[in-house]
């Protein structure tokens, strides 16, 4: 009897043994059994990039959100949906594909449109893992670095632009350029020096940049220049042998050998005019400085598209008289008050601080001062309904008449200045852009806005005694119509950033 209760004892112990080793597998080990745990070490970093609003950095699990227990394959997962995570991100409203990035360079892409079954996971045996129960196998890559939201279209706004002075040449996005080959560029960050005993010893330090070319968008002719413009008006004068660098969601350029660097470029002009809209500046106050007088005429939302269809359909034989008119870069972004702002004072949105429409003060000094440096008399008569700070304070005309513009009664008012004596007078009219805005840029009802402001810019130019310069300036309508994508976002292209400019007297 005691030898069987010993026996019994012995098989009791072994029995829990037995249970313990079980629960220590399933722990230590349960991928192998079907569960997926994650790892309590080191979890590395997951971007969500592309075409998004905002690049998200996921490190870790228990962030995402709401997590769900999800079964695929027989392993069981604590996730995320993907498609919660990408709205988190800002998608534009054409997003196309999603690709999923693996750390080994296995990329495959789902449609946006089917992600609402699919789901971002962390395991110890995979790292970062896409979980896709309905979609086949191979979408359910391992180790996932990134995340590209892939537009199909230009990505409300996100579009990375390469014009010239005729055409568009390329519009590409930050996600669609990701999903395309790119140079992994060791760019120089700086050298650090250390010395011991006598010696020194250097570390050179690099970070990999993902970069392409301008030629690998559109074929360029050697010694082409680009004119670099950035998404607050920044611009620099370069060749092809720099580099623009995908960050994210949004596109840098680097020149390695002079250390220049733009960053968040919105577009590329591929050999631009020598004329600018800031040449307004410079021609005005040398005018003043020779002891001329001065008419400054900005005419809204006049681009030189407009210009030459406008001149040669007959809509404005002053203009066409005055002789051809230069071609000029306008200024991004393309909003009436920015434009307005930079021709004022011949420098660039972000250094004159009139970046967008909601701005109103100069942060340099602008032709007025110059004027008033020179003990010059001035004006500034304006209709456009977003106004700009200057030092002289504007006169601004209303539509009295509901005429649907107040361009005549900024007429009548120029005539009357016309008697008063003054060296400097800056008028803005504004009823092509308005035409521009409601009917498209070429419509008969903005040829014909053309045509009543070029009849009004005969009468004044005829009556003054001094120097004259007309500009067009892009306003803030980027000719959209019939449903088209409207603002500024959209006005990096050939029909916009360019102007007419024109002087005589």
């Amino acid at each position: 009897m005691k030898e069987e209760k010993g026996a019994g004892k012995l098989r009791k112990k072994g029995w829990y043994l037995g249970v313990c080793l079980v629960l220590l597998g399933l722990l230590a080990g349960g991928a192998v059994t079907g569960i997926a745990f994650r790892s309590p070490g080191h979890i590395p970093p997951l971007k969500v990039t592309g075409d998004v609003a905002n690049v998200l950095t996921l490190q870790d699990p228990d962030s995402l959100g709401k997590l769900e227990n999800i079964t695929s394959q027989g392993t069981r997962y604590r996730a995320a949906k993907l498609a919660d995570i990408i709205a988190e991100a800002g998608p534009p409203a054409d997003a196309g594909q999603i690709h999923l990035m693996g750390l080994d360079g296995f990329a495959p892409a789902i449609k946006a449109a089917d992600i609402h079954d699919c789901y971002i996971a962390f395991t110890s045996k995979n790292g970062w893992e896409a979980v896709n129960p309905n979609h086949p196998n191979s979408s359910n890559t391992k180790f996932l670095t990134e995340i590209v939201v892939v537009a199909e279209g230009g990505g409300n706004g996100s579009a990375f632009n390469v014009i010239n002075r005729e055409t568009d040449l390329a519009q590409i996005t930050p996600g669609q350029l990701l999903t395309r080959p790119l140079t992994l560029y060791p760019y120089a960050e700086g050298k650090a020096v250390a010395h011991k005993d006598g010696k020194d010893y250097e570390a050179q330090v690099f970070t990999r940049r993902r970069v392409f070319k301008i030629s690998e968008l559109t074929p360029l002719v050697e010694g082409d220049l680009l004119l670099v413009t950035g998404e607050k008006g920044e611009h620099l004068l370069a060749d092809d042998s720099g580099y623009f660098e995908v960050k994210d969601n949004y596109i840098n350029y680097l020149q390695p050998d002079t250390r220049t660097k733009l960053e968040r470029v919105k577009g590329v002009i591929v050999q631009p005019p020598a004329a600018s809209i800031t040449d307004a500046y410079y021609d005005g106050r040398r005018y003043l400085e020779s002891g001329d007088q001065v008419l400054l005429v900005v005419l809204d939302g006049l681009t030189y598209r407009q210009y030459g269809h406008a001149v040669a359909n007959g809509y404005a034989p002053f203009l066409n008289n005055a002789g051809k008119a230069a071609q000029a870069c306008g200024v991004y972004p393309s909003e009436s008050n920015v434009a307005l702002a930079a021709l004022l004072t011949g420098k660039a949105p972000e250094e004159n601080g009139v970046v967008t429409a909601r701005e109103h003060t100069l942060k340099e000094p602008s032709i007025f001062a110059e004027a008033s440096r020179l003990n010059k008399k001035a004006v500034f008569l304006d209709v456009a309904p977003v106004r700009l700070n200057t030092e002289t304070e504007p006169v601004i005309l209303n539509d009295e008449n509901a005429g649907g513009s107040a361009d005549d009664e900024l007429f009548a008012a120029v005539l009357d200045a016309m008697e008063q004596g003054y060296d400097l007078l800056v008028l803005r009219f504004h009823g092509i852009e308005d035409a521009r805005e409601r009917y498209g840029p070429l419509a008969p009802e903005t040829m014909q806005a053309i045509s009543v402001t070029d009849e009004y810019l005969s009468e004044i130019v005829s009556r003054w005694p001094g120097k004259v310069i007309v500009t067009g300036a892009q306003g803030a309508g980027s000719g959209a119509v019939s449903g088209a994508v409207s603002g500024a976002q959209e006005s990096f292209n050939s029909e916009n950033m360019f102007v007419p400019y024109l002087r005589f007297g």
